[in-house]
């Protein structure tokens, strides 16, 4: 077994993965030190810088640093506003006394400046218990955020060794399935489905809307991104929903209803929230960098039925568009009636590139499409098409 070591909570294994967490925490410690002189404007800044990848870590630790950020940012603004809102009740209290003290000889001028400050005081306390109840349901919300994320990344990282463990095994010829139900080959009235793979079967047993496993390592086999995939016959399900099936505002990654493994479609469309955190696919918009795609031209995506590589063609931002509007739909691409619809789709996603990989596809070929939402306009998306390796 390798070394393991906790860092900031976090348990790290192997020499390299440990080097990696103790540079981002000392990156961290070297900005924490600096926070203390740091404006409510300075940390925007510098939580800008951080979401938008301008500075990286290579750790789990880099997230949970950027949403420490954000809570001390939203601490910030609630306390600023509580300022301004007592500010301005001292400010009409004071004015309320002065009226008092020029009108203490006229007794109805009295009775209706105790009116004003009575209407006062019920008004700061209305305020004063509003900002507690929201102060508490910010301090409640962080912490099903957190326990969220956490057991939703738990839940990630063991479906993750179960699959590592079963792909071992298929290798060294162990862990063959026995006859204790599990279901290793299906058949409908038309056609008969494959064989899972050996690595998914396990995994497909805990949750049969399973439908593959997403992957992406950077050119020295760090991890960037891997999940599973899931589909079915719903796109709004797995949008608030985690692999348990239990309600997750990470959702999960899941291949739009309409494509086909077994096929398969000519475009598989994979969609996932664009998370603050980088979870699923927060930080695919990276990709806008070509340095990036440089280091991260590969995607493995493996139905549970075949492995696949696909290598990256284009990344663009577009937006949602109205049914009516005639413009090219890049989420509506699943499948070409022929050569010269697949060609045009070919030239209009090309034209959207952010810039030119030099990979091109051809009638025949098949494509693998990330799709998230982009913050830079309304209903905007953000998307990476990848063209299948044979």
């Amino acid at each position: 077994m390798g070394k393991i070591v906790i860092i900031e909570g976090r348990k790290f294994e192997g020499d390299k993965e440990i080097a990696a967490a103790n540079a981002d925490k000392a990156a961290i410690d070297r900005i924490k030190s600096q926070m203390d002189h740091m404006s409510l404007s300075d940390l925007k800044l510098l939580s800008k810088k951080l979401h938008s990848g301008r500075i990286n870590f290579g750790t789990k630790l880099g997230d949970d640093f950027m949403e420490e950020i954000d809570r001390v940012i939203d601490s910030m603004e609630a306390s600023e506003k509580r300022s301004e809102e007592k500010s301005e009740v001292r400010v009409s209290r004071r004015r309320a006394e002065d009226k008092e003290t020029k009108s203490s000889a006229d007794p109805d001028l009295d009775a209706q400046a105790r009116k004003i400050l009575e209407k006062q005081e019920k008004t700061r306390k209305i305020v004063l218990f509003s900002c507690l109840f929201v102060a508490a349901a910010c301090i409640l919300y962080i912490a099903i955020y957190n326990i969220t994320k956490m057991r939703s990344a738990n839940t990630t990282d063991l479906l993750s060794g179960i699959r590592e463990r079963a792909a071992n095994e298929a290798l060294t010829g162990g862990g063959t399935p026995d006859d204790n139900g599990q279901v290793v080959i299906h058949y409908t009235d038309e056609e008969e489905i494959p064989d899972i793979l050996p690595e998914y079967l396990d995994i497909y047993n805990k949750n049969k809307k399973l439908i593959g496993w997403l992957e992406i390592a950077d050119i020295n086999g760090e991890a960037f991104l891997s999940y599973p995939v899931m589909q079915t016959e719903d796109n709004e399900y797995y949008l608030t929903h985690g692999f348990n099936q239990d309600k997750d505002a990470n959702g999960c990654i899941f291949m739009d209803c309409n494509c086909d493994a077994i096929k398969p479609s000519d475009n598989l469309i994979l969609y996932g929230h664009h998370m603050r955190s980088g979870r699923m696919f927060g930080n695919l918009v990276k990709y806008e960098d070509e340095n990036f795609y440089k280091t991260h031209s590969i995607i493995r995506f493996d139905t549970i039925y075949e492995h696949g590589e696909y290598e990256v063609m284009y990344a663009f931002r577009t937006s949602l568009k109205y049914e009516n509007d005639i413009s090219f739909k890049y989420y509506q691409f699943i499948d070409a009636n022929g050569p010269e619809e697949f060609a045009s789709y070919m030239n209009e996603m090309a034209a959207m590139s952010l810039y030119d990989t030099g990979v091109t596809a051809v009638w025949g070929d098949h494509l693998l499409t990330l799709s998230t939402c982009d913050y830079e306009e309304d209903n905007g998306r953000f998307a990476v098409v990848a063209r299948r390796i044979d």
